[in-house]
């Protein structure tokens, strides 16, 4: 369990660094670094739906990063996510909330290139995780949420204070 918890943390601050990215190739590679370790973690600690739900999201934050997507295989990927981690879902109501998540920032991250709507989906996804890190009683990555939401709300608002600045101007 604790090698969990450690795969579990490094994921989480990789997380944390990606949303103050200036750009979303940037956010999307630091995020490929926390999905890595967090599926580990996820594996690991028995959260099998999590695991699937981050192994289809670094086939997506890939095919992003190439410019390789499409409506197609985003339809694809949301397919596979929901059907794969149904299957495997062990949790109940839970093991939904990294489906939930992933479905979300899938469709957000394909439908804008706007890092302000990929922070607000952020930290949607980390309350999700939140609920169910505590569930699979990965502790670091269930503090990890809690920081990268706060922080995720401050580089939002720090965005929006530089832009609003700017309109003035």
């Amino acid at each position: 369990m604790s090698i969990g918890f450690i795969f579990s943390a490094i994921g989480a601050t990789c997380l944390a660094i990606s949303s103050f990215a200036k750009t979303k190739k940037t956010m999307l590679t630091w995020q490929l670094s926390d999905y890595f370790f967090t599926m580990i973690a996820n594996f690991l600690l028995g959260g099998y739906t999590g695991a699937i739900s981050i192994s289809v999201s670094i086939i997506r934050n890939t095919l992003m990063i190439k410019h390789w997507d499409s409506i197609y295989t985003t339809i694809i990927l949301v397919i596979i996510q929901v059907s794969a981690g149904t299957y495997f879902n062990n949790l109940g109501l839970i093991g939904l909330l990294p489906l939930i998540s992933s479905v979300s920032y899938t469709i957000v991250s394909f439908a804008t290139d706007k890092v302000q709507w990929l922070r607000w989906v952020t930290v949607e996804n980390m309350v999700l995780w939140a609920f169910y890190d505590f569930t699979i009683k990965a502790y670091p990555a269930l503090l990890m949420d809690i920081v990268i939401t706060l922080t995720t709300l401050i580089a939002i608002s720090k965005y929006s204070s530089l832009n609003h600045k700017k309109s003035k101007s």
